[in-house]
């Protein structure tokens, strides 16, 4: 095989793996129903290269590739807009939210708009129409990737090629995320891939050369389109999510409260100026009484002279400023994201980042909890509510593991005994207000004081506030002692009963099923849609692509359904171990596909007679996950915790890849193979909701099912082991 094509499918596989992240990222931020929608991206991305490769006996056009990525920017970023119950949305941007109208389920900053059946057929219409572009874009290089598996003679060593341009392509991206790029480079990088794609071709023409510079021309175009309309020196792309800062000014009184910071294009975090200077300024509009019941401030009622205290989602600094200026000796503040903080940092009036007696820590809630054992007087979950997925293969968000009955549970072991621990929310719907009561209330053994607070944006924005600890009397006599706090909350106050919980139970949110956005152990109708019209998809393509020579091979349909599933397992087991940043989500991402190379090796370097003991291996080492609890490993330090978990989480993937590689190798239609465990991903991808019913543990038997019929139709496919 000559040098030139080990090289194109280098370049195909790193391409593809970072267009798919680009497209994840990107899409998911602009037409946001796609980050409260499990992996859509990605299973539009997996049906479009598994469709390629079933067509790789046809010529690829990439100019399709090219023209469908600018039509997917020019339709999120051209001002395309429809009035719709008196409000102006955005076709590709507002109205696919228009599926949020179920209230089985939340998403931010939704339209206002009542459900019907009309405001649901459009939301799918369009949310459907850019699934399909983005299946368009993936399939000539599917085509290109499966016409190069079946010409090489060794596929053990193609397939690496192609796990390790993988590889590549996810650290390029995460070293772009890393350093705040924004989209309009990483699509540059995409067209020099592009570009480099076509030179590697043997057939080219004038006429090929013309169609693929018009196509750059107009990817190009859309490119500055896209840039034109952001304001580049107050918008940031951070590894978690899009940022833009603006002025906080008041359009009455023209006074400047400090800044707001649009998340993923909906305003989401203040950076306020509480100061006392700025109080004592404005002494029509501000007072410093009524300071005192921020929802920055009204923890330190309940605490005088709190020395110690944490504070989770720190934010830009409005809560951390609360802390300093109620004299405490020592705040350690957690922030997920090192773009907020950094804002924070430059932007916030307070300044309170700069303070010594502030430590920062840039990590996870729930894995900072596990590596701390200094005890608080004030624990305070801040407004860690999160609008994006904690990682591009699975469909939990960076918050989930945050509140749940073990996270909370965590976090009071951590409140001294006479410690206060508050929560504030920004609930949409009265079940998620019930849910966090009832989650403290099992917690602390007692109901948490509970009231909203709305003070019109002026002292925050508010949101439901818990307040508990270890003894709910203190809470009590810090009432009875501050008449003007307990006259103050009454009058906000929220209250639930045991009845309450026993008539309308709520599902507490459980490390095994942490979806907290969903109101019951079931799929919530906006998922089902959806998967409803996958599902007619998946029929719809099975019908062109499977022809005579290109049946579905259903030994690596299943194996492919299985192992999407499996990553699922390893990546939410991995998240509670390690957290959910992006960086450890790039480590375990990296971590399996390390895996699938070590498995390759001992395919090539020892010859195996029979699938038989590999498939027994395999399934005994999902009964061990499915046998051994995952907290288990928490006792354990960083480095055993890290060799012992590792082994036992990923002995599976070992296996399977074995299966793999040990079937590619033997099998005639390479191409067919490779798309069929593509689709099978795709549907795995889909089943992953199953989940939101039965929880994540419970998928295990499911995945072993499939690789047990893996194993029947290993020998029902006769070009399998020719």
């Amino acid at each position: 095989m000559q040098s030139g094509q080990y090289f194109r499918l280098f370049l195909v596989s790193f391409l593809m793996l970072f267009i798919e992240i680009a497209l994840i990222r990107w899409v998911s931020t602009e037409s946001r129903i796609f980050a409260y929608v499990n992996n859509l991206v990605l299973l539009s991305c997996f049906l479009g290269i598994g469709i390629g490769c079933y067509l790789s006996d046809k010529k690829p056009r990439l100019y399709i590739s090219i023209m469908a990525l600018s039509i997917l920017i020019i339709l999120i970023k051209a001002p395309l807009r429809l009035n719709i119950a008196d409000q102006n949305l955005h076709i590709f941007r507002d109205i696919p939210l228009l599926l949020s109208t179920f209230t089985d389920s939340v998403v931010w900053g939704e339209p206002a708009i009542s459900f019907t059946v009309w405001t649901t057929f459009l939301g799918l219409s369009v949310t459907f129409l850019l699934f399909l572009i983005i299946i368009f874009i993936l399939i000539p290089m599917g085509q290109i990737l499966g016409s190069v598996f079946n010409q090489y003679k060794n596929p053990i060593t193609a397939y690496s090629i192609n796990v390790v341009a993988s590889i590549l392509g996810i650290w390029c991206f995460a070293l772009f995320s890393f350093q705040y790029i924004a989209p309009m480079y990483w699509l540059f990088v995409v067209i020099f891939l592009f570009i480099a794609l076509y030179y590697s071709r043997d057939n080219r023409s004038k006429t090929k050369f013309y169609t693929i510079l018009l196509a750059l021309v107009l990817l190009i175009s859309a490119a500055f389109l896209s840039n034109g309309r952001e304001d580049a020196a107050q918008t940031i792309w951070t590894p978690y999510q899009k940022l833009k800062i603006k002025d906080f000014t008041d359009e009455y009184t023209q006074i400047n409260r400090g800044y707001i910071i649009d998340v993923n294009n909906v305003s989401y975090m203040t950076l306020l100026n509480l100061s006392d200077n700025f109080i004592s300024g404005h002494p029509g509009y501000y007072s410093t009484e009524l300071r005192q019941f921020s929802q920055y401030d009204i923890p330190y009622l309940f605490y005088a002279g709190a020395e110690d205290v944490l504070i989770l989602g720190s934010g830009g600094g409005n809560d951390v400023a609360g802390a300093l200026r109620n004299n405490v000796k020592s705040i350690d503040a957690v922030e997920i994201d090192p773009g907020i903080y950094n804002l924070g940092v430059k932007y916030h009036p307070e300044k309170p980042y700069s303070e010594l007696r502030v430590n920062v820590f840039i990590d996870d809630a729930r894995s900072f909890m596990k590596k701390s054992d200094k005890m608080y007087d004030i624990i305070s979950f801040g407004l860690l509510d999160a609008h994006t997925l904690s990682s591009s293969y699975n469909n939990t968000r960076i918050d989930h593991y945050v509140y749940t009955l073990e996270s909370f549970r965590k976090a009071s072991r951590l409140l001294k005994k006479n410690g206060i621990f508050t929560v504030i929310f920004a609930a949409q719907r009265p079940w998620i207000e019930k849910r966090i009561y009832f989650l403290l209330w099992e917690v602390f053994g007692s109901p948490p004081l509970t009231f909203r607070k709305s003070d019109g944006g002026n002292y925050g924005w508010g949101g439901t506030m818990y307040i508990t600890g270890r003894d709910h009397k203190i809470i009590e006599d810090v009432l009875t002692a501050n008449p003007q706090l307990k006259q103050y909350l009454e009058s906000r106050s929220l209250t639930f009963s045991r009845e309450d919980y026993e008539n309308d139970p709520i599902c507490l949110t459980t490390d095994d099923w942490p979806y907290f956005y969903l109101e019951k152990a079931m799929i919530p109708n906006m998922h089902l849609c959806l998967m409803i019209l996958l599902g007619l998809l998946l029929v719809g393509a099975g019908k062109t692509i499977f022809t005579a020579g290109r049946k579905l091979n259903l030994h690596f349909f299943f194996l492919g359904a299985a192992f999407l599933l499996l990553e699922f397992q390893n990546i939410s087991k991995s998240t509670l171990l390690f957290g959910s940043t992006w960086l450890v989500n790039g480590i375990i991402i990296t971590a399996i596909l390390v895996l699938i190379l070590a498995a390759n090796l001992f395919v090539a370097r020892f010859k195996l007679t029979s699938l038989k003991s590999i498939y027994i291996l395999l399934i005994i080492s999902i009964l061990l996950s499915y046998v051994v609890p995952v907290n288990m490993f928490n006792t354990l330090g960083y480095w055993p915790k890290s060799i012992i978990a590792g082994i036992l989480l990923n002995l599976p993937i070992f296996f399977a890849g074995m299966i793999f590689i040990y079937s590619f190798k033997r099998t005639t239609g390479k191409s067919v193979a490779f798309g069929s465990n593509l689709l099978g991903a795709a549907c795995g991808g889909i089943l992953e909701s199953l989940s939101f019913v039965i929880g994540i543990k419970l998928l295990l038997p499911i995945i072993g099912l499939f690789y047990l019929l893996s194993w029947h139709f290993v020998h029902k496919e006769p070009s399998s082991h020719k």
